[in-house]
């Protein structure tokens, strides 16, 4: 199956790719989590064009989304079942921050719009984490969860490729985190912007993985749990 960024690649590309020496593939944790990133209404909306629903949601990646989201649904179903940990994000503002994105806008607090979307809502024995910038990691308690759990390998899927999902997997792999991206359950609003970066993650960064990959990492972690 081709990959999302092969459309964008020039010939000169192509065979700087084909010829160049690239980031090995790694293997995935020992002991993984799936870590859904910002899966708020405000960033999926509406199941319709971008461009027609900008005024009620404007960070809205609609279609997109909502491509990626049965895929996330899936995974979800998977995870729970293998009893691997879930974990959450929020990308969100409280007034008591005193940030003035805490008093109006998508991701305050108190907009509904700043809640997880219910299409893919927490159950009881997820894990939530809220952030104010774009990486999981950076200024939130991720790292010492994940440390709790033993857990040194996330399975990605959520919201944005080229904003939180790149920034958490940057952060992820210098924190010594084996990070795998689910191609199929990532979006962004601007399709250009999604593909280059999956391409930047898969040369530079870490996998890139296919939602059948991610179903055999969760299948092998219930395996070992039972083993």
């Amino acid at each position: 199956m081709p990959r999302v960024w092969e459309t964008y690649m020039t010939e000169e590309d192509r065979r700087v790719f084909a010829n160049g020496k690239l980031r090995a593939p790694k293997r995935p944790g020992r002991v993984n989590a799936l870590l859904v990133i910002d899966m708020q209404v405000t960033a999926c909306g509406e199941d319709r064009p971008i461009s027609e629903q900008l005024d009620r949601f404007p960070g809205a990646c609609g279609p997109h989304a909502w491509a990626a989201i049965p895929v996330q649904q899936r995974l979800l179903a998977a995870a729970r079942a293998a009893a691997m940990p879930v974990i959450y994000s929020k990308h969100v503002f409280h007034t008591y921050t005193g940030r003035k994105a805490a008093e109006s806008g998508v991701f305050a607090a108190t907009d509904p719009r700043s809640e997880i979307e219910p299409a893919v809502a927490m159950q009881p024995g997820d894990i939530l984490i809220e952030k104010q910038t774009p990486s999981c990691f950076a200024y939130t308690n991720l790292v010492p969860i994940l440390a709790e759990l033993g857990v040194d390998g996330l399975i990605v899927v959520g919201n944005s490729t080229s904003g939180c999902v790149r920034a958490t997997c940057v952060d992820g792999e210098a924190a010594g985190f084996r990070m795998s991206v689910v191609e199929e359950g990532v979006f962004d609003r601007i399709q250009m912007s999604h593909a280059a970066s999956l391409f930047d993650l898969t040369f530079k960064i870490c996998d890139v993985i296919d939602e059948a990959r991610a179903l055999e990492i969760i299948a092998t972690s219930s395996l070992r749990k039972t083993a």
